[in-house]
């Protein structure tokens, strides 16, 4: 993993985080333009976890999308330049994991088959074993395994748009904007990939 791999630290307290948290996401990225790190550092902290959690699904792994995250974040700050902010930032941002979610997904495909920092965890332990809050757990984990396993079942650009409609609650024009395709055509892959997702949970027992 790659903490040195984002130079940022996540401001969550402190005079300089107290005096920035009440500034939108515009304001915080038109403030790293003008070089004030500190106002980068607090989207940092306001976004690192949902992009981790983005590209971890998308990718379907939790590692792999942390790191990918990270490089989202140093992408961001790189072009802090050239940001308008002629929409809202999130917009800007996951445009940005988008296309790094995809490029991974290439590189994979290129090579033939997931490596290794995109395969689920080992085999967990036998189920006579466990107590019973441990064998909740494990039902709770392998039910998470499955949907995760149906999602990366969907064509990347079905995947996409169900995780930014209903895992990152951006609406229809936002998303339409991040993948670049008309409204009508994200609002036909959401019903397409729920209707995907759905019958593959069907078939393996799931409500």
């Amino acid at each position: 993993m790659s903490e040195a791999r984002i130079p940022f630290a996540v401001v969550d307290g402190g005079a300089d985080g107290a005096a920035l948290a009440h500034r939108d996401d515009e304001a915080l990225m038109l403030l790293a333009a003008g070089e004030y790190r500190g106002a980068f550092e607090v989207l940092v902290g306001r976004y690192l976890p949902r992009l981790t959690n983005y590209c971890g699904k998308f990718l379907g792994a939790a590692r792999t999308g942390e790191e990918v995250a990270q490089e989202v974040l140093v992408d961001a700050w790189a072009h802090r330049h050239r940001y308008r902010p002629t929409a809202r930032f999130e917009v800007f941002l996951f445009t940005l994991a988008r296309n790094r979610c995809l490029n991974q997904v290439r590189d994979v495909a290129r090579r033939g088959r997931w490596d290794a920092g995109l395969v689920a965890d080992g085999p967990s332990p036998p189920a006579a074993a466990l107590a019973p809050d441990q064998l909740d757990l494990l039902l709770a984990e392998e039910r998470h395994r499955i949907v995760r396993s149906a999602l990366l079942a969907l064509a990347p650009k079905l995947r996409e748009c169900v995780l930014l409609r209903y895992d990152q609650e951006l609406d229809y024009a936002e998303i339409a904007r991040i993948v670049r395709r008309p409204e009508s055509t994200v609002r036909s892959r959401v019903f397409l990939g729920l209707k995907r997702l759905r019958a593959e949970l069907a078939e393996e027992g799931e409500p």
